[in-house]
């Protein structure tokens, strides 16, 4: 007798291979699409870093660097030789950036008073600053990045 044996895969088996496909997939898109609360935190840690080298910056150079945040932009700024600030350019660590897609400045407060908006946060050449609290938000979730007058910075996600 002469049985023919057909090769290729059966439907169950075809289908199983899709499923763990599918999960496989949804799995990396998962972990490839980060939460808010890892937004915020990374946001968080590189204006971190920037203030550092900024207070670095201003004890270095022996003048004032402010830094300010208008919309969902972020600046650098310096006293030109006439005393007045002027947005820092040519410089490529304290250029003009864009927050995270998103991310909201919620809250600037300076010396434990409420600050506008535009207003700036100075550091100075002493080393000395007036303490900060910074909270950026984006959608439910919270970081503040804390500075006190030292220059020694803390963040925080608020829960």
């Amino acid at each position: 007798m002469n049985v023919l044996r057909q090769a290729g895969f059966t439907l169950v088996e075809i289908l199983v291979v899709l499923v763990i496909i599918g999960i496989t997939v949804a799995m990396v898109s998962i972990n490839l699409m980060p939460d808010d609360k890892r937004v915020l935190t990374t946001e968080a840690q590189k204006l971190a870093l920037l203030f550092e080298q900024a207070r670095d910056e201003a004890i270095i150079s022996g003048k004032e660097i402010a830094w300010s945040a208008e919309g969902d932009k972020t600046r650098f700024w310096r006293k030109d030789d006439q005393g007045k600030w002027a947005l820092n350019s040519g410089d490529d660590l304290f250029r003009e950036r864009d927050l995270a897609p998103g991310v909201k400045l919620a809250e600037l407060q300076i010396n434990s008073v409420k600050a506008a908006m535009n207003e700036r946060l100075v550091f100075s050449p002493s080393g000395m600053n007036m303490p900060f609290r910074l909270d950026l938000g984006l959608n439910a979730s919270r970081v503040s990045i804390m500075g006190d007058n030292l220059g020694k910075l803390v963040l925080k996600n608020d829960e």
